[in-house]
């Protein structure tokens, strides 16, 4: 099992050269992740492949498992905008939902070096926060826990969103992750997994239907979602 550095944060960018490094060490490691999967992967191979030294990467990246966390930060990051907001608000989220699962289990080694990853990041990140000494880590949860739910509400069409808009999705966001994580572990194949986030956006945003009949009967100017 990969080990997670205790004592390092991920390393920050901020110049234009550092931001190439950065996308250059993701798009090998993307690359050899999806040919080798996690345990397979080595950092040296990374590095030597993205152009940069291995103490470069891990300056960048203590651990693969920080590595292929951002991996996935950097996957949620690029997904397309919708380009039309949907007369239905859970058709557009689940439309956006299909289309993120099926383009991260093009490559089933890769997804599941990432999922595996954000895992081990985020109970690092909470044992850190519970941590009686008051001492942290410095890991930071993925972006994609942020990036994920808002990208869901605009896929929804939902432009001012209410504290419980964003509750319901950050819960359909956790449902999806359980079942791309049976799906990489060979617990569902793609179309089982497909039919089963149609449904999970059927029960919990059930009521973003309610609401948009209802504001829809009342006129533009009164919906939260956008026309």
């Amino acid at each position: 099992m990969p080990r997670i550095s205790q004592d390092r944060a991920v390393g920050r960018v901020s110049t234009a050269r550092q931001l190439e490094r950065q996308r250059a060490i993701l798009v090998a490691a993307a690359r050899i992740g999806a040919r080798h999967g996690l345990e397979r992967v080595q950092m040296s191979e990374v590095a030597q492949s993205a152009g940069v030294a291995l103490g470069t990467l891990y300056r960048y990246y203590p651990s693969k498992h920080h590595l292929f966390a951002a991996v996935l930060d950097d996957a949620v990051r690029e997904l397309p905008s919708v380009a039309t907001v949907p007369e239905d608000p859970i058709k557009g989220a689940a439309d956006f939902l299909r289309r993120t699962v099926g383009e991260l289990l093009r490559h089933p080694l890769l997804a599941r070096a990432m999922l595996l990853s954000v895992n081990a990041i985020r109970a690092q990140d909470g044992s850190a926060a519970q941590d009686p000494s008051g001492k942290s880590s410095g890991t930071v949860a993925p972006e994609a826990d942020q990036i994920m739910p808002a990208r869901i509400l605009a896929a929804a069409g939902i432009v001012a969103p209410s504290a419980e808009d964003h509750r319901l999705a950050r819960l359909l966001e956790q449902c999806v992750y359980g079942i791309l994580t049976w799906t990489v572990a060979g617990r569902l194949d793609p179309g089982q997994a497909v039919a089963d986030i149609d449904r999970a956006c059927e029960l919990l945003l059930a009521p973003w239907s309610r609401l948009a009949a209802a504001d829809a009967a009342r006129g533009p100017a009164a919906t939260g979602f956008q026309d």
